[in-house]
Protein backbone atom coordinates (compact mmCIF):
# COMPACT_ATOMS: atom_id res chain seq x y z
CA UNK A 1 0.00 0.00 0.00
CA UNK A 2 0.82 3.76 -1.13
CA UNK A 3 1.57 5.78 2.02
CA UNK A 4 1.02 9.46 1.21
CA UNK A 5 4.57 9.85 2.58
CA UNK A 6 6.03 7.81 -0.17
CA UNK A 7 3.71 9.41 -2.35
CA UNK A 8 4.89 13.22 -1.82
CA UNK A 9 8.38 11.53 -1.91
CA UNK A 10 8.03 9.82 -5.42
CA UNK A 11 6.05 12.93 -6.41
CA UNK A 12 9.29 15.33 -5.52
CA UNK A 13 11.77 12.94 -7.01
CA UNK A 14 9.71 13.15 -10.48
CA UNK A 15 9.28 16.76 -10.46
CA UNK A 16 12.51 17.59 -9.96
CA UNK A 17 14.46 14.46 -12.21
CA UNK A 18 11.73 13.95 -14.92
CA UNK A 19 9.80 15.70 -17.79
CA UNK A 20 7.06 14.79 -17.88
CA UNK A 21 4.04 15.61 -20.61
CA UNK A 22 0.69 17.72 -19.94
CA UNK A 23 -2.11 15.24 -20.39
CA UNK A 24 -3.92 17.74 -22.43
CA UNK A 25 -1.05 17.27 -25.08
CA UNK A 26 -1.07 13.28 -25.12
CA UNK A 27 -1.86 11.58 -27.38
CA UNK A 28 -2.46 8.65 -25.32
CA UNK A 29 -5.89 6.95 -24.22
CA UNK A 30 -6.62 6.64 -20.47
CA UNK A 31 -7.20 2.96 -19.61
CA UNK A 32 -7.33 3.41 -15.96
CA UNK A 33 -6.67 5.71 -13.18
CA UNK A 34 -4.55 3.60 -10.73
CA UNK A 35 -4.14 5.83 -8.18
CA UNK A 36 -5.69 9.94 -7.40
CA UNK A 37 -4.54 11.67 -4.27
CA UNK A 38 -3.66 15.54 -3.29
CA UNK A 39 -0.39 16.66 -2.24
CA UNK A 40 0.24 20.09 -1.41
CA UNK A 41 -3.15 21.37 -3.17
CA UNK A 42 -1.94 19.98 -6.37
CA UNK A 43 -3.97 16.86 -7.79
CA UNK A 44 -1.93 14.03 -8.66
CA UNK A 45 -3.29 11.11 -11.21
CA UNK A 46 -1.56 8.09 -11.99
CA UNK A 47 -2.96 6.34 -14.92
CA UNK A 48 -2.09 3.65 -17.19
CA UNK A 49 -1.99 4.53 -20.64
CA UNK A 50 -2.19 3.48 -24.48
CA UNK A 51 -0.96 4.93 -27.33
CA UNK A 52 -3.67 5.83 -29.47
CA UNK A 53 -3.58 3.54 -32.72
CA UNK A 54 -1.85 5.39 -35.76
CA UNK A 55 -2.77 2.31 -38.01
CA UNK A 56 -5.63 2.21 -40.36
CA UNK A 57 -8.42 -0.37 -39.67
CA UNK A 58 -8.13 -1.88 -42.66
CA UNK A 59 -11.60 -4.13 -43.49
CA UNK A 60 -12.07 -6.88 -46.71
CA UNK A 61 -14.61 -5.87 -49.56
CA UNK A 62 -16.50 -8.58 -47.97
CA UNK A 63 -16.39 -7.11 -44.04
CA UNK A 64 -17.72 -3.72 -45.47
CA UNK A 65 -20.23 -5.01 -47.37
CA UNK A 66 -21.28 -6.86 -44.22
CA UNK A 67 -20.84 -3.50 -42.27
CA UNK A 68 -22.85 -1.38 -44.50
CA UNK A 69 -25.79 -4.13 -44.25
CA UNK A 70 -25.52 -3.60 -40.71
CA UNK A 71 -25.78 -0.16 -40.66
CA UNK A 72 -29.09 -0.38 -42.49
CA UNK A 73 -30.13 -2.33 -39.45
CA UNK A 74 -30.49 -5.64 -41.00
CA UNK A 75 -29.93 -8.95 -39.70
CA UNK A 76 -27.43 -11.51 -39.98
CA UNK A 77 -30.34 -13.98 -41.64
CA UNK A 78 -31.17 -11.05 -44.48
CA UNK A 79 -27.51 -10.28 -45.03
CA UNK A 80 -26.65 -13.58 -45.81
CA UNK A 81 -29.66 -13.91 -48.40
CA UNK A 82 -28.86 -10.42 -49.82
CA UNK A 83 -24.76 -11.26 -50.30
CA UNK A 84 -25.56 -15.26 -50.95
CA UNK A 85 -24.21 -16.45 -47.65
CA UNK A 86 -25.09 -18.28 -44.70
CA UNK A 87 -26.17 -16.36 -41.57
CA UNK A 88 -23.53 -18.23 -40.20
CA UNK A 89 -20.51 -16.77 -42.47
CA UNK A 90 -21.78 -13.41 -41.73
CA UNK A 91 -21.47 -13.97 -38.01
CA UNK A 92 -18.14 -15.03 -38.50
CA UNK A 93 -17.28 -12.00 -40.74
CA UNK A 94 -18.48 -9.82 -38.12
CA UNK A 95 -16.68 -11.59 -35.26
CA UNK A 96 -13.51 -10.54 -37.52
CA UNK A 97 -15.18 -7.03 -37.92
CA UNK A 98 -15.46 -7.02 -34.28
CA UNK A 99 -11.58 -7.60 -33.27
CA UNK A 100 -10.15 -5.87 -35.90
CA UNK A 101 -12.25 -2.68 -34.07
CA UNK A 102 -11.53 -3.93 -30.62
CA UNK A 103 -15.90 -3.71 -29.94
CA UNK A 104 -18.31 -5.87 -28.48
CA UNK A 105 -21.48 -5.40 -30.16
CA UNK A 106 -22.73 -3.86 -33.74
CA UNK A 107 -24.00 -0.89 -32.45
CA UNK A 108 -19.92 0.00 -31.43
CA UNK A 109 -18.85 -1.56 -34.47
CA UNK A 110 -20.90 0.81 -36.58
CA UNK A 111 -20.03 4.10 -34.28
CA UNK A 112 -16.16 3.27 -34.98
CA UNK A 113 -16.84 2.47 -38.69
CA UNK A 114 -18.62 6.20 -39.10
CA UNK A 115 -15.61 7.56 -36.86
CA UNK A 116 -13.28 6.13 -39.20
CA UNK A 117 -15.41 7.13 -42.37
CA UNK A 118 -15.14 3.41 -43.46
CA UNK A 119 -18.84 3.21 -44.36
CA UNK A 120 -18.57 5.59 -47.54
CA UNK A 121 -18.22 4.06 -50.71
Amino acid sequence: MITQEMLTHLVQQLDTSVSLKALQETTDAIDEVILESEIDGIRYYLARCRPKSQSRICLSPRERAIAKLVAQGLPNKHIGHRLDISPWTVATHLRRIFAKLGVTSRTAMITQLIQENLLQD
